[in-house]
């Protein structure tokens, strides 16, 4: 592959063009991506694809197999290839934090990527700057190329499946140099006896589309009765379901026929990526529900939403990071001016046009003082419809902004959070009126005094708006648990990533090693991170109970 320029910093998640292109990209993909090119679904859902076998000889292994999973990659270099370098060195000996025995490790046979392979949107260019040129560069480093496989997340399918299906989906190309056999967005993968690995493509929250319906039940109908399964997903359903359960999205009930009604056989472990930390719950027949999502992008918070336990016995056994350093993690947002520092054009005009608008109507005698400013522009908004329109736009897009699915919620938040920014917009244009008019001596409503006083509020707008938006959503996360991928994502954490190896042994027991790096090594600077650590190990045997 060709060497792109520079490494890949951590996508700007509030900088305009960024902001613009996510929301174009999102809403042609949840208007248009249901109903998505039908030539491109057609071509990759008749493309032959059988389960691809790593059982062994006869189906009888002599030996463990390795498999590596890693979800949500391809954001900044040095996380990407913090995870993708440890996790190609062909032996690797991790120890919990506070003490214990080293566990040693193999790289994986077999690497799954579990969905949203590049940020912030998929195009070629992207996935082989910001994924594969880092996979590359460890897998060369190190001698190691496993067969790779992919699940399609919901930032792969911006662009209806397009770069992914010319990433992954292309056996003759591979991918970081790696062998790549898959020809679908979905696979399955028959293990040491008697497991297999489920990936199946949600395709934005769809139901499972009639190919894929038959193709694992020609898969399950290849699968001996003791068969057990861990299912690969792109979200996390049964978070999402506690987190807002008035969204029949999030029902859970796909999962529950794809495991009844399809593959007819219980599902002992589930596991996905999309909100970006590791987080496992277990029920009291064994059956984990785990999510590792720290591949490479931006951390999401442990402590929010508040999802500690989920309904049908799963009670939550482990997070990483802790609740504790997430709380901590989350007062950043304090700083959200000096994080993300291009983003404040976006509050400078909004205050520059509001300040605008309720200035047009004042005369000198109205900023005698505060409350005779407001009790004026209040007054003008409700007598001028372009002034109270724009006052009305601008309250409902906070409101719409709100992240909650109860009603009460979005109306107060929202529009509290609206008003703090309108009344600030007010504060700095009365404060620059008062600065021209009295410390410059400008005539009030001339040119000079309206440039210099609107150059004030859009300057001074800028940073109280963003700072204003930050303690907005500090005050979300902390308290409420909402907000959690936007207080988040403004923060652009590097450290704390992770990825899950699975030990299939000839045995028939799974192991499972939760791998973190709390501080990955900065490229820019040179610095060093700290090395990979054992979060936790679970082991299933094969005689476990089923539900």
């Amino acid at each position: 592959m060709e060497r792109p320029r520079k490494p890949a910093p951590m996508v700007g998640w509030f900088d305009p063009p960024v902001l613009a292109q996510t929301a174009l990209h999102m809403s042609a993909a949840n208007i248009f991506g249901r109903h998505s090119d039908s030539r491109l679904i057609e071509a990759l859902a008749s493309q032959p694809q059988g389960f691809f076998d790593y059982s062994g000889v006869d189906g009888a292994a002599s030996e463990d197999l390795w498999l590596d999973y890693v979800a949500d990659i391809g954001d900044g270099w040095n996380p990407t290839h913090a995870i993708a370098e440890a996790l190609a060195r062909p032996t690797l000996e991790v120890a919990a934090k506070d003490g214990g025995p080293a566990q040693s490790t193999r790289s994986g046979r077999v690497l799954v990527f579990g969905g949203d392979e590049v940020y912030p949107w998929p195009s070629r260019d992207a996935y082989a700057w910001r994924t594969e040129w880092p996979y590359e560069t460890a897998f060369r480093s190190h001698g190691t190329r496993p067969d790779l496989f992919a699940v399609p997340g919901n930032h792969d399918w911006f662009d209806s499946l397009v770069a992914f299906s010319r990433s992954f989906c292309r056996p003759e190309r591979g991918f970081a140099g790696c062998r790549t056999q898959q020809t679908r967005s979905y696979f399955a993968l028959k293990l040491p006896a008697p497991w297999w690995f489920i990936a199946i493509d949600l395709q934005l929250g769809a139901e499972l589309d009639e190919p894929q319906v038959q193709y694992f039940k020609r898969v399950a109908a290849a699968m001996s009765p003791e068969a057990q399964i861990v299912l690969g997903v792109p979200e996390p359903q049964w978070l999402l379901e506690m987190s807002y359960p008035a969204h029949r999205t999030y029902a859970g009930g796909m999962l529950k026929q794809l495991e009844h009604e399809i593959l007819r056989r219980p599902v002992r472990v589930f596991v996905t990526g999309d909100w970006h930390h590791y987080r496992r719950h277990e029920n009291a027949a064994g059956v984990q529900k785990i999510v590792s999502g720290g591949g490479g992008a931006f951390l999401h918070p442990t402590h929010a939403p508040r999802t500690k336990n989920l309904g049908e016995g799963f009670i939550e056994r482990t997070v990483y990071p802790d609740r504790e350093t997430s709380r901590r993690l989350a007062w950043r947002n304090l700083a959200f001016p000096l994080l993300n520092p291009r983003s404040l054009v976006l509050p400078a005009v909004l205050y520059a046009l509001s300040a605008w608008f309720a200035s047009a109507s004042l005369t000198p005698a109205d900023l005698a003082g505060f409350g005779t400013t407001f009790a004026a522009s209040l007054t003008a908004a409700l007598r001028d419809p372009v002034n109270g329109l724009w006052l009305l736009a601008v309250v409902a897009a906070f409101v719409f902004f709100t992240d909650t699915h109860e009603r009460w919620y979005r109306v107060i938040g929202g529009v509290s959070h609206a008003l703090a920014h309108l009344l600030a917009a007010l504060v700095l244009a009365w404060l620059a009126a008062r600065f021209t008019t009295e410390a410059l001596g400008l005539a009030f409503g001339g040119i000079a005094q309206l440039l210099i006083a609107g150059a004030l509020t859009f300057l001074c707008g800028g940073v109280v708006g963003g700072a204003l938006l930050g303690l907005y959503l500090l005050i979300s996360v902390q308290c409420f648990g909402r907000h959690a991928n936007e207080a988040f994502s403004s923060l652009r954490i590097e450290d704390y990533k992770q990825w899950l190896r699975m030990r299939f042994g000839a045995d028939g027991t799974l192991t499972l090693y939760a791998i973190g790096i709390d501080r990955v090594p900065r490229h820019s600077a040179r610095a060093r991170g700290t090395p990979p650590h054992l979060i936790e190990k679970v082991v299933l045997p094969r005689s476990a109970s089923q539900r």
